[in-house]
């Protein structure tokens, strides 16, 4: 298990690239989404590491190493109703690695 400053640091990684990567790589009405939606419905957040990163990055991935990370909105109920990004990020401040899917 990771300490809360590894988790503080996964997840500004993550909402840091996705800010600077988003205009490249979302559709205009999603960004307008995004702006108009997320102060109020939107969440980010560590979710259990899915079993499709493997394939997707070509190595194997674990949970020591690397974080998966939502971006998205969500309901009352605090479920993801509607998903950005989907982010694999490394925990290790030497790596740098980041593999996002956009809209998955």
């Amino acid at each position: 298990m990771t300490d809360t400053t590894d988790d503080i640091s996964l997840l500004g990684t993550a909402i840091e690239l996705f800010m600077e990567l988003a205009s490249d790589n979302l559709p205009e009405q999603e960004i307008t989404r995004f702006n108009n939606e997320y102060n109020q419905h939107g969440l980010m957040a560590e979710v259990e590491l899915g079993d499709d990163w493997d394939a997707d990055v070509g190595f194997t991935v674990t949970d020591e190493e690397y974080g998966e990370v939502w971006i998205g909105l969500i309901n009352d109920e605090q479920e993801f109703t509607h998903l950005f990004a989907r982010l694999l990020v490394s925990r290790s401040a030497e790596e740098k690695f980041c593999h996002i899917e956009w809209l998955p």
